[in-house]
């Protein structure tokens, strides 16, 4: 791009945002016992600098979708920015907050209203079952698993390295493929740790080997497309089932109950709770008409039923959380919602517990969500602006509450009905789950993901279209990643029940 075709104002932005880069990249490293891992950034066309000073963080983002920049490890690239936040805030400039007004608004405007929801919710979920089944495990949870430690998957080289992140840095330079702006050769300092206490197997096998516990135990038969390596070998399937088991005792669901699930998936819980608790049935909520489809082709493959119908034991509806029947009032012993409260958007946060009340039983009902949040401090920025995940990959209407949002609303719309048992955060170990996607992504991508995107995406005729894609979510992964590793993104699973209600117990160990 030549300067003398710009006006001032945006030449201005443009210095500032190659400035800020060349600050955030500019602090000597400190030294290391192993040799310093170099990652470069190659700009390959100019209107990376403008698509920066214009939206920051999402015009990063979208520059890396479009090839209009390159990176060896987008992952220590995040490293890198978010220990040098404070050069790179030099990035809000008045020109990047006015061009990132219309984007605001553009995004914000998209309620999750009843007749919205669904066309939102098939924006992501609807891509492709085949799609997604290139990169889940088994048992198909799109959600974070929780594994026995987190940073189990890195080799020691990397564990050693990794360690060392909390004092000393890798360089990281920038360089261009263009000739206009110059290229950026300086490095840059990096802290970071992915550490974090992992959470105790005593939290999940002691109590699974109970024999006089009527709790869930793991059926190893739930099937799933495609073929991945067996459970015994799939530490992802593994980490995946914890977690549900995880869930079911934190819910303490036990024979003969009754069950709600709002947020299908693609069966993974439902089916869990119907095969691993005699007498139990499950109605699960989507809106996702590809997700019922397949649930339903579990369902049925597992002899629990058609998927619908009073005679199934897990019956799937194609239906809204607002809209449950009249008869479902405060019929329900359990309700369990895995990552669905971030598409109830912002506008209905109280209108989801108020349903959850409803559904639930006056005396004894008991509830369990897993929910991705964010920090306290960050959420007046996050309401503020649009990012890459809003925008490009969590279905339109979605929105990440704080953890204090979440038990305020639940508290207000139940009028106190709803009492907080227990909560705890597992983000930390969504880093490694969606490290683990990714890699499955990238293996798989030629021979899954593209044959199943042409089938269903007909929109998709170049490669070109499809390396866009292919990028996106390889950012949405990284990104994600580094969020959660950062403790940037929270994921806390929340237990609640009845005032007074003494046969709950206390399941604190589980």
């Amino acid at each position: 791009m030549s300067r003398s075709y710009v006006p001032a104002f945006v030449s201005s932005a443009l210095n500032k945002a190659q400035q800020a880069l060349v600050d955030a990249t500019s602090a000597p490293l400190c030294s290391l016992s192993e040799t310093a891992v170099i990652r470069q950034l190659t700009v390959r066309n100019p209107t990376f600098w403008l698509r920066v000073a214009a939206m920051g963080d999402l015009g990063f983002a979208e520059a890396y979708m479009y090839g209009e920049v390159e990176c060896d490890d987008l992952i220590r690239v995040f490293m890198v920015f978010l220990r040098n936040s404070e050069q790179l805030s030099a990035l809000g400039s008045g020109f990047s907050r006015f061009l990132r007004i219309p984007q605001k608004y553009a995004g914000a405007r998209i309620v999750n209203t009843i007749t919205n929801a669904r066309s939102n919710i098939s924006a992501h979920y609807d891509i492709s079952n085949a799609m997604f089944m290139g990169f889940l495990s088994k048992d198909m949870t799109y959600s974070s698993a929780i594994f026995p430690e987190l940073d189990g998957d890195l080799d020691p080289i990397a564990k050693k390295l990794q360690m060392q992140l909390g004092n000393c840095s890798p360089a990281t330079h920038v360089t261009s493929a263009t000739t206009s702006p110059p290229a950026l050769d300086d490095t840059s300092s990096l802290s970071s740790s992915s550490s974090s206490t992992a959470l105790g197997e005593v939290l999940f096998d002691k109590k699974s080997t109970d024999k006089k516990s009527t709790r869930a135990k793991p059926d190893t038969d739930i099937i799933g497309l495609p073929e991945h390596a067996s459970e015994e070998e799939d530490p992802l399937y593994q980490a995946q089932m914890r977690k549900l088991r995880h869930i079911i005792r934190k819910a303490d669901i036990r024979p003969g109950h009754r069950v709600l699930e709002i947020g299908s998936g693609w069966g993974s819980m439902s089916m869990l709770i119907a095969t691993s608790i005699p007498g139990t049935t499950v109605d699960t909520l989507t809106l996702s008409v590809q997700q019922a489809a397949l649930a339903r082709e579990r369902i049925r493959a597992a002899g629990l039923g058609l998927g619908y119908g009073e005679a199934s034991r897990v019956r799937v509806h194609l239906m809204d959380y607002r809209a449950m029947p009249a008869e479902w009032e405060g019929k329900f012993d359990r309700v369990v919602s895995i990552e669905m409260i971030e598409a109830v958007g912002q506008e209905y946060l109280g209108t989801y517990w108020e349903k959850i009340d409803w559904a639930l039983k006056k005396d004894t009902g008991v509830g369990v969500i897993q929910g991705i949040t964010l920090p306290e401090a960050r959420f007046d920025a996050y309401v503020r602006e649009l990012d890459f995940i809003r925008k490009w990959v969590l279905f339109p209407g979605g929105f990440l509450p704080t953890f204090a949002l979440l038990v305020e609303t639940m508290t207000r719309a139940s009028h106190g009905r709803l009492v907080v048992e227990s909560a705890s955060n597992i983000g930390p170990h969504y880093a490694r789950t969606l490290r683990d996607w990714r890699e499955r992504f990238e293996a798989r991508f030629e021979d899954i993901v593209v044959p199943a995107l042409k089938a269903e995406h007909q929109e998709l005729t170049t490669r070109e279209d499809i390396e866009v894609f292919r990028r996106k979510w390889i950012f949405y992964y990284a990104y994600c990643e580094i969020g959660f590793t950062a403790r940037l993104l929270g994921d806390h699973i929340i237990t609640f029940t009845r005032e007074g209600n003494v046969d709950y117990g206390c399941q604190v160990f589980e």
